[in-house]
């Protein structure tokens, strides 16, 4: 992952020289030169990775070049975070420093020149490592090859459990079906059991008996490599000195006249199934392809609709557990309740179960030893994570270090995809893209990585994108050990050692002990307390972060309590992503705003009242969230440091004063996406509305009103929302006018939120008022309504309705039975005439997949 390592320096020193030349300033024709040599190195090692994938040679190569980045990262970081601290000084204090800093100048340049030079050493060794590379390569296809034989071609009929549908449907598609040649795909994550249940089909007695031949090719092993290809298609043919042409012919026109089922195992790459009818041909005797892959791609490529394994459910995990331990016998009374604890651990992976099940034969079937290896099931199955290295190894560079990330998550817990993508910006994984924004980047990835089945998705937003994800717990501790391996990541959990000197460090128990006993250090860029027992930290625990770790591009304080804010955080000026939060702090120190790096602020400080937050210091912000009333100062009418005040970057900020939505400040945000305005509506309601509409790209929009403040009477006659804004929320503002008139006409409403006495009114009427033309979800919370009117003409892309504690809702409008899109609706304890109307619905789309889910007071949980 050195490449990636690189990637990230690279990325660093173009943008100190492209847009704070300042902070290199002596230093700056160094810089410029050792980033020409970065940038060959960076492509040799990309190139060089691919060739020679895990290999050695390549692995101590990579070391090598790792160790001279962070060497690079430390010296540069450390002279810019120096030269940013003294930007303060006075014309004293300047004058007194400025032979001191000549001296360290120069030394800064001696050290940069040395690592250059040892860069351009390791570029001149390229030569040897392309011979050593090329030798391990042409012993290891033999070995391989060798190895798909004896390892990937399934002779025994295996236990499958919780695939029956799919097995009877793809057997109907073998033995049935069109007698065009016809590809099955089946797809899932490593261990999900692909292999196995093609290897069952391959070798079912009626399939045997249906096809002329048979063959099975393991894709992953033979690579590129035609010739070896049609080796395994048809080793017979490989006859004589013919070349590979006169061979692919050869078995081309023997399939042609002949009813075949080919199983191409293990497909990692479309560009391998491009050609693939050169080889296979299309000869309308029935002929079968059964292709198993990891990556989404690939299957959607050759099928629109592929078998996608799903983890197994508990009940299904226990049933092939004891299928393997008992053999048909029946399990013990005793050893239920521990077997199934151990079968629900291995989090629904066939695979994992197993490998566990094999573990539970080595002794004897008592509950001393299935309590015990109860109790350390990560343990027994970690010599079993070298299954997920090939979906490592096949990974693109820039994929790796966000895979690794999620190591620091829990196994099996929520992520926000948000929260995630924004971390990934602040790390400086994503790199720079025309006419993108880093964190659409980031989407990409997170989407790649879910399509390769590595992560997987939790739940999806109204417009299709990933809303939360996950990660397998075993897949959790492959990444957890790669990247301790290399030095990416530490996570620390209850009985874990003392962390090494990672660049990142995940705590999840015990963060004031670590801060104690940890001295400071020059390598740690991220440090993530992610607790959920909310330790409470001192302001002593924080001044020794500030002061110790100097060179922080990430602090997440999210998973402890902290008291006051002192002033001294502006020690941290490498910081670009800072989340903390506290219950007793009552004033947000101005200092704060001193990290000009800064691209996401997050507090959570429910005791500060109406906070001002200079914002115009801080050029790189993105995003900017404040739980309270944020107060902006105007923006200054000269430029900054030579630089227009415009805060181009800042896509989201939320929450602010309504008195700071000046026109004088929100035409400094150009690209504001996602926008919350808390406090006095009703007083300033004009200045509010009159300049929502001069933001151009808003998507997003969320307005709360401040109890102590009074109401919103209504939306002022004539506003004109932004035509852009994809979801509104409204929340306590106590409309006494229905909202509804001037909201159903936005054009690309998708999302409607009625919070908590949004609306006071009795009639929430949809009649004429532009009928919602796109919405999708329709969310009404805590609101006195008595009437909901729409008509059978009003919102007609309408998903998913939502209706939370609306108790003197009398009715459902009967128009929803006729709108087609509708597939969801949940009602929190409704009274019994809405329930009925409810189900009058679901009656009606009997035939329809829609899901009504009624949630009752004394119940969690919801019943459909």
């Amino acid at each position: 992952m050195a490449e990636a390592v690189l990637g990230v320096l690279l990325d660093t020193l173009t943008r100190l020289l492209s847009q704070e030349a300042n902070l290199v300033l002596g230093v700056e024709d160094e810089v410029k030169s050792l980033v020409q040599e970065l940038k060959l190195t960076h492509f040799y090692l990309v190139d060089l990775e691919e060739k020679g994938k895990e290999q050695d040679i390549v692995r101590e190569y990579a070391n090598q070049i790792r160790g001279l980045v962070r060497e690079a990262e430390d010296l540069i970081d450390t002279h810019v975070a120096n030269i940013a601290q003294q930007r303060g000084d006075n014309i004293f204090q300047n004058a007194a420093r400025t032979v001191a800093r000549i001296a360290k100048r120069r030394a800064v340049a001696k050290k940069i020149n040395r690592i250059k030079t040892q860069f351009e050493a390791l570029y001149k060794k390229r030569d040897k490592f392309e011979i050593q590379i090329a030798q391990k390569r042409e012993s290891a296809v033999e070995d391989d090859l060798s190895r798909s034989a004896r390892w990937h071609m399934p002779f025994e009929k295996a236990d499958v459990v919780g695939f029956e549908a799919d097995t009877q449907a793809i057997l109907q598609q073998l033995l049935e079906g069109h007698a065009d040649r016809e590809i099955i795909s089946i797809l899932g994550m490593s261990g999900i059991g692909k292999t196995t249940l093609a290897g069952n089909l391959f070798h079912d007695p009626a399939v045997v008996h249906h096809f002329d031949y048979q063959t099975w090719v393991c894709v992953s092993q033979v690579g590129n490599n035609v010739r070896e290809f049609l080796k395994a298609l048809m080793k017979n043919a490989m006859e004589g000195d013919e070349t590979t042409e006169e061979i692919r012919h050869k078995i081309y026109r023997i399939l042609k006249s002949q009813r075949y089922l080919i199983v191409l195992d293990d497909v990692w790459e479309t560009e391998w199934l491009e050609n693939l009818d050169r080889f296979l041909p299309k000869n309308a005797l029935g002929s079968r392809v059964i292709l198993t892959t990891q990556i989404e791609g690939v299957a959607l490529t050759v099928n629109p609709s592929p078998h996608n394994l799903k983890l197994l459910s508990p009940e299904s995990s226990w049933e092939l557990l004891s299928k393997r331990v008992f053999q048909g016998q029946e399990c013990p009374p005793e050893l239920k309740v521990p077997g199934s604890d151990i079968a629900k651990q291995c989090g629904g992976l066939p695979l994992a179960i197993v490998v566990i099940a094999g573990v539970l034969l080595r002794k004897e079937k008592t509950v001393r030893w299935w309590s015990r290896v109860s109790s350390r099931v990560g343990d027994f199955l970690g010599g079993d994570r070298e299954i997920f290295k090939i979906s490592y190894e096949n990974l693109p560079y820039y994929l790796r270090p966000c895979f690794l990330y999620f190591g620091q998550y829990p196994a099996d817990s929520e992520i926000s995809s948000w929260l995630l993508m924004k971390l990934w910006v602040a790390e400086g994984f994503i790199p720079r893209k025309e006419g993108m924004q880093a964190e659409e980047v980031a989407e990409d990835y997170l989407e790649d990585l879910v399509g390769r089945n590595l992560i997987n998705l939790v739940e999806k937003k109204f417009d299709g994108g990933i809303k939360s994800c996950s990660i397998h717990g075993l897949l959790r501790a492959f990444c957890i050990s790669k990247a301790s391996e290399e030095k990416f990541l530490e996570v620390k959990e209850k009985n874990s050692s003392s962390p090494g000197n990672a660049r990142r460090l995940a705590v999840h128990s015990s963060t004031t002990r670590y801060i104690s006993s940890c001295e400071s250090s020059s390598t740690l860029r991220s440090l993530r307390c992610l607790g959920q027992d909310e330790e409470r930290l001192s302001s002593t625990h924080l001044k020794r972060l500030y002061r110790g770790y100097m060179l922080l591009k990430v602090l997440d304080l999210s998973g402890v309590v902290v008291g006051d804010i002192p002033s001294e955080i502006e020690n941290l000026i490498c910081l670009r992503y800072l989340r903390l939060k506290s219950d007793s702090a009552r004033s947000l120190p101005s200092s704060l705003c001193n990290i000009f790096n800064l691209q996401t602020l997050e507090i959570v400080a429910p005791l500060i009242d109406r906070p001002q937050v200079n914002v115009w210091k801080l050029r790189e912000l993105r995003h900017f969230y404040f739980n309270g009333e944020a107060v902006l100062p105007e923006p200054p009418k000269k430029k900054v440091n030579g630089e227009d005040i415009c805060l181009s970057n800042l896509q989201t900020l939320s929450s602010i004063s309504p008195d700071s939505c000046t026109e004088s400040i929100v035409s400094e945000l150009p690209n504001l996406v996602k926008l919350g305005i808390y406090g006095d509506l009703e007083m300033h309601k004009d200045l509010v509305f009159k300049n929502l509409s001069k933001l151009n790209l808003l998507r997003k929009l969320k307005l709360k009103r401040y109890r102590v403040y009074g109401s919103l009477s209504r939306i002022p006659d004539g506003v004109q929302l932004p035509p852009t804004l994809i979801k509104l929320t409204l929340s306590q503002t106590e409309l006494q006018s229905d909202p509804m008139q001037q909201v159903g006409q936005l054009p690309n409403l998708r999302v409607l939120k009625l919070i908590d006495g949004a609306y006071v009114g009795g009639e929430l009427d949809c009649t004429n008022c532009g009928g919602f033309p796109k919405l999708e979800v329709l969310k009404l919370v805590n609101l006195g309504i008595t009437q909901w009117n729409v008509p059978t003409d009003s919102m007609k892309s309408l998903k998913k309705v939502v209706i939370k504690r609306c108790g003197k809702l009398e009715r459902l409008p009967s128009a929803l039975k006729s709108i087609s899109t509708l597939k969801e609706m949940h009602l929190w304890w409704p009274n019994e005439q809405v329930v009925t109307c409810a189900r009058d619905v679901e009656t009606y789309k009997e035939d329809e997949k829609f899901k009504l889910m009624i949630y009752h007071p004394e119940s969690r949980e919801g019943v459909q």
